[in-house]
């Protein structure tokens, strides 16, 4: 496991480069969302399935050299069992016209030579800090999967 607990995730962002959707289980972030007729199942690293069971819209604060920006990330599937894991799917932000570059230790997300957001590698996972999500980061919820199994 890269990271020490889960609940050291509350309120953040892991960019995942092999997830093709965005998804989260805080409904409370969601500013909008509608529910499906059938459930979406999705797969994960130990061969186990969740199910997504909305489809909704969030907003993230983040911020790069002081300056804070609003950003509106849409369907963005809303699955339970997902505890605090929060992913942001590269493919998702590529699609949108974002161009996401990794170095060793650094992520750079930008749109028109404008960098968006940064973040660092840590613990082997490139996680957004706290402050990227409009929420209450003090609340954390217990994930139903280890994180070596979301990361996979």
């Amino acid at each position: 496991m890269a990271w020490g607990s889960t609940s050291d995730l509350a309120g953040r962002w892991i960019i995942d480069s092999g997830a093709i959707s965005l998804m989260m289980s805080r409904k409370e972030w969601f500013i909008n969302y509608s529910s499906f007729k059938t459930s979406i199942p999705i797969g994960l690293g130990n061969n186990s399935i969740i199910k997504a069971v909305r489809l909704g819209s969030v907003r993230i604060l983040i911020t790069v050299d002081g300056k804070s920006r609003l950003f509106e990330l849409w369907d963005i599937y809303y699955v339970l069992d997902m505890g605090t894991n929060n992913l942001l799917s590269v493919t998702y932000i590529v699609q949108k016209e974002y161009t996401v570059n990794f170095r060793e230790r650094l992520c750079k997300i930008s749109k028109a030579r404008s960098i968006i957001g940064i973040t660092k590698n840590k613990k082997g996972l490139w996680v957004l800090d706290r402050d990227s999500a409009i929420s209450d980061p003090q609340v954390a919820y217990v994930a139903k999967a280890s994180l070596n199994v979301w990361y996979k």
